[in-house]
């Protein structure tokens, strides 16, 4: 009786809970707009299930060749739109950057302790603020000034390689991880620190596969944060909190180790990030002093753990494109022996007058995709685009992957041509740049994409100076076949 007694208000409440969302979806979509195409999804789950893991990348270009270059899923209530062409990213997040440069803040950067980093801070004031911090000593017109940096750790770095060939790739990580912390916090002697360069790696490796759209359920279902770490299934929670701690141990101490350094007159021989940002703070009483110090110290290890994992992986697709294509190399090696001789190492601004190497790096940018899906904006308003309804809230991949692989753009987009961004023996600016799609769209492009650039180009133009690039033999003899991966070709 007590149930028949609440039936009638609860159907009554349910009805009018249904028509005040049916009428708030057509105040948002007066025109009552299709959402764009995608596969249909189930009950509840909606697109969970189609989420692409292996690879994503290649999943999502399959199904916009399916769907249409911009395709929309649904998982568990989220809303996704993939842009799987160049149009797409430009009319979104370029040309219409105001309402599409937001992210959306999922669970786990909360629990890996990740949201004191802009790249993942929502977009507004707090956000400018340490973007700004963050141009104002990597922009194209202060970069020069670390150049001497990169000089001495190329020139370290090919001694060292001489002397110990098979640990290239380690060597590698440690030239940039070196270089850009450096940059950050003006250590001259880094050993000590090497840990910090694994822990970076390992936290940045870690942040890129939570980030595939259906990895992890907790991005969907927030209240999963509550379950306790010994239920079954909950073994995330244990995961991201080590990794929150190893944050902490990555992020604050090299930080302080540069405070103390400024409090006792040690700066380094070369200028750095932390010390300039260090330098310009208000006294310890002043009530602006912690959220300056916050900026500080959250510009300087983006600084290093983005810079150093995204060119290392650049350069290692480097090492092994001239391991395999052994006439790039030599045309190479031909170009740089005309203009710089054997007397001297080439310099970053050699880069104009050796086209040819300039034209490898940007192919390595384009034919080896970094970060193949990118880093997921966000819509803070409704918008309808091309006919179709976009609700506030969505999550926006750009599959870089497939921009930089699209045969309308780039012709025989699977093989390495160098040549595709020359015209008559100098860089063509008519051609189409990777870096359409290598470094970000919009309010959100990577303000770091100079420095990278100047580093990556300095350790190719050096390498080719300096060794041949071959590939591993097996014990016949014989040539192996590469596959990008870790493995060491031989340096001689």
């Amino acid at each position: 009786m007590f149930y028949r007694t609440l039936i009638i208000p609860l159907i009554g409440l349910s009805s009018v809970l249904l028509v005040k969302a049916i009428a708030a979806r057509r105040r948002r979509n007066p025109r009552r707009l299709p959402l764009p195409p995608g596969p249909k999804g189930l009950p509840l789950l909606g697109n969970l299930l189609d989420l692409p893991q292996i690879v994503p990348w290649e999943g999502y270009d399959k199904l916009c060749k399916e769907y249409g270059d911009m395709i929309y899923l649904k998982a568990l209530g989220q809303g996704i739109l993939v842009l799987g062409s160049r149009r797409r990213v430009v009319d979104l997040l370029d040309n219409r950057a105001v309402n599409y440069s937001d992210r959306v803040v999922l669970p786990m950067i909360k629990m890996m302790d990740f949201d004191w980093t802009f790249v993942s801070m929502p977009y507004g004031m707090r956000w400018r603020q340490h973007r700004r911090a963050f141009h104002q000593y990597l922009n194209n017109n202060a970069v020069p000034k670390y150049h001497p940096i990169m000089n001495e750790e190329t020139k370290l770095f090919l001694q060292k390689i001489r002397s110990n060939p098979d640990q290239l790739f380690t060597d590698l990580q440690f030239l940039f991880g070196t270089t850009i912390m450096r940059t950050a916090y003006g250590f001259d002697d880094i050993r000590q620190n090497e840990s910090l360069i694994h822990n970076a790696e390992k936290l940045v490796l870690e942040l890129a596969k939570a980030l595939v759209p259906g990895r992890f359920l907790v991005n969907y279902l927030p209240i999963l944060r509550y379950v306790p770490s010994w239920f079954p299934g909950a073994g995330f929670k244990k995961h991201f909190k080590e990794l929150a701690q190893l944050n902490v141990k990555t992020r604050c101490p090299p930080f302080q180790e540069a405070k103390r350094d400024v409090e006792d007159g040690r700066k380094g021989n070369h200028p750095s990030i932390s010390f300039s940002l260090i330098d310009r703070l208000p006294e310890a009483g002043d009530p602006n002093r912690a959220d300056l110090e916050a900026i500080a110290s959250g510009v300087c290890a983006v600084a290093y753990m983005a810079g150093a994992e995204t060119t290392v992986s650049s350069a290692m697709a480097l090492v092994y494109i001239l391991a395999s294509y052994l006439e790039v190399q030599t045309k190479a090696q031909a170009e740089i022996d005309k203009v710089i001789g054997s007397d001297r190492l080439p310099l970053v601004s050699d880069r104009q007058d050796l086209p040819y190497v300039h034209a490898i790096v940007k192919e390595v940018g384009r034919w080896y995709s970094v970060v193949p899906l990118g880093v997921a904006h966000a819509n803070t308003e409704d918008d309808e685009y091309d006919g179709y309804f976009i609700p506030k809230g969505t999550l926006i991949f750009q599959n870089n992957w497939a921009i930089t692989h699209d045969p309308n753009i780039f012709d025989r987009p699977f093989e390495f041509i160098p040549e595709r961004y020359l015209k008559d023996g100098k860089i063509d600016p008519s051609a189409p740049d990777p870096e359409i799609a290598a470094f970000g769209h919009g309010r959100r492009i990577c303000p770091g994409r100079h420095f990278s650039n100047d580093a990556l180009f300095l350790m190719a133009a050096s390498l080719l100076a300096t060794y041949n690039i071959t590939a591993p033999k097996d014990d016949e003899g014989n040539v192996v076949p590469l596959k990008l991966e870790q493995r060491n070709p031989s340096i001689r």
